[in-house]
């Protein structure tokens, strides 16, 4: 009689955790899911009506992070960083955006640290950015020739401690640094 009433909870808890669990991890994989869940974060507790359109969606290398690559009705580029569960369906971990024509952002993932670089390039104006820690001796250079909108990442190597804040530098194909692109 005790081995049933342990079986149960044991059951009971388990059944708790997986619609906990599916609770959580519920966006499905598809844009208009994604649009649609993402727009709903924003504007929950914001007290305004903020539309938005998924550009899109990047998977950090093999790890179970996406990031999402947005653009507000107002024309700011802006990012969410989903989560993908092992139902197959993604869960909103963060999300901004902002007047910024890039941002730099840094990404926890299942397999270490991101630095990612997402935004946009008026005019093609902007042929690469370097990104320089202020507080290690790390760096990295995207080229964005190419792109009106983007997300660029690097993974960290572990031996990092502190890559937050850095210095951009945004250069034209000269190699010209470009002072407010």
């Amino acid at each position: 009689m005790k081995m049933v009433r342990i079986s149960l909870v044991i059951v009971v808890i388990c059944i708790g955790y997986t619609l906990f669990y599916f609770n959580q991890y519920h966006i499905e994989d598809e844009r208009a899911s994604i649009q649609s869940n993402l727009t709903e974060w924003e504007n929950s507790g914001t007290g305004e009506e903020i539309k938005l359109d998924v550009i899109e969606v990047t998977q950090l290398d093999n790890t179970n992070s996406y990031i999402v690559l947005f653009e507000t009705d107002n024309k700011n580029i802006g990012y969410a960083h989903f989560l993908k569960g092992w139902n197959g369906h993604f869960k909103i971990e963060l999300s901004g955006h902002g007047t910024n024509v890039v941002s730099y952002e840094e990404i926890k993932t299942n397999n270490g640290m991101y630095r990612i670089l997402v935004g946009k390039n008026p005019d093609f104006k902007i042929d690469h950015i370097t990104a320089k820690s202020i507080n290690e001796e790390f760096s990295f250079t995207s080229n964005v020739s190419k792109d009106e909108k983007f997300v660029k990442y690097k993974k960290l190597p572990s031996d990092l401690k502190q890559t937050f804040p850095a210095d951009l530098t945004f250069f034209d194909e000269n190699k010209n640094i470009i002072q407010n692109p």
